[in-house]
């Protein structure tokens, strides 16, 4: 790469942190205080275009509730009609026995090697994969390791209550020997998740850029490594590389359904699979493309 290449490199990242940054100072403000800055003829046509979405997200504020009245109405409705409550979803987030639990962590110790962006989209994965514990049938304790600095601000602000563990670095939480680093490069492949056991997933989107990063750091410190059985199970037309709550979602359907073809075939998009004999293979997309864009790889 060449010292010019370099340099528009650099700049493209430090417009893209403006940007984000941008957004999230708009945030904060008031509909006046925007209305406001919309009228001062210094604001560039990008800023203005920023504060003006953020101005009709909360002009819909009374629309948006309203329709979340609505339906609430609605789906308690239709629990009456079936005899069902709605499941209280409870706090899990026990430090007691250990050894009798399911644990899955993140590691979030890569900030410096990703820009504000691709850390905007591993927060929406971190907390796509929150959603999805609370949600299940079969929750794990949740880790979220190393967190810190731009990641952290990426988050939503009530991330601080959520119901999960934030724990420091990997190695200084949990023993190596209670460690398997879920990585595409292993030459391991998970048969089962066992109680006691964490399984790390490596939060880093990067596009490719740093292959075998993880694989590479555990092998250094002796940490245990291994790969979800995708080639034992189905036939992937792209690289077997997912997104971090893609993992996540796989490795809570495993529990919940004890068969890891099953589980797979769940979560995994239906654009990664081939068409089985001339025919759509017929699976159940659970991609969301606001939290689960295919362009967030983690190496997994």
């Amino acid at each position: 790469m060449t010292e010019t290449d370099n340099l528009e490199e650099k700049t493209k990242n430090v417009e893209e942190d403006d940007s984000v940054l941008l957004k999230h100072k708009y945030q904060n403000k008031t509909l006046e205080e925007l209305r406001l800055l919309l009228a001062d003829g210094t604001i560039s046509k990008n800023q203005k275009k920023k504060i003006n979405k953020q101005v009709k997200w909360l002009e819909s504020a009374d629309e948006r509730k309203e329709h979340r009245k609505k339906r609430k109405l609605i789906y308690k409705e239709r629990n009456k009609l079936n005899g069902t409550k709605k499941r209280k979803l409870e706090k899990i987030t026990t430090t007691e026995n250990f050894e009798s639990h399911y644990h899955v962590a993140i590691d979030a110790s890569f900030n410096e090697i990703m820009t504000i962006r691709d850390l905007g989209k591993l927060g929406k994965q971190i907390a796509w994969s929150y959603k999805e514990n609370r949600r299940s049938s079969c929750p794990v304790q949740y880790h979220l390791c190393g967190l810190q600095g731009k990641l952290k601000a990426c988050l939503d602000p009530s991330h601080e209550n959520w119901d999960m563990h934030f724990d420091a670095d990997i190695l200084e939480r949990f023993k190596k020997e209670d460690l398997v680093y879920l990585t595409a490069e292993s030459d391991n492949v998970l048969s089962n998740i066992e109680h006691g056991k964490v399984y790390v997933i490596g939060g880093l989107v990067d596009h490719n850029h740093e292959k075998g990063l993880c694989h590479k750091l555990c092998t250094e410190k002796g940490i245990p490594t291994a790969r979800l059985p995708l080639d034992e199970n189905i036939d992937i037309k792209t690289r077997k590389v997912l997104t971090v709550n893609h993992v996540f979602e796989i490795l809570l359907a495993y529990l919940e359904l004890q068969d890891w073809k099953t589980a797979i075939l769940k979560v995994i998009p239906s654009k990664k699979l081939p068409a089985s004999n001339g025919e759509k293979t017929e699976i159940k997309d659970l991609q969301k493309p606001e939290t689960s864009d295919t362009e967030n790889k983690s190496e997994i």
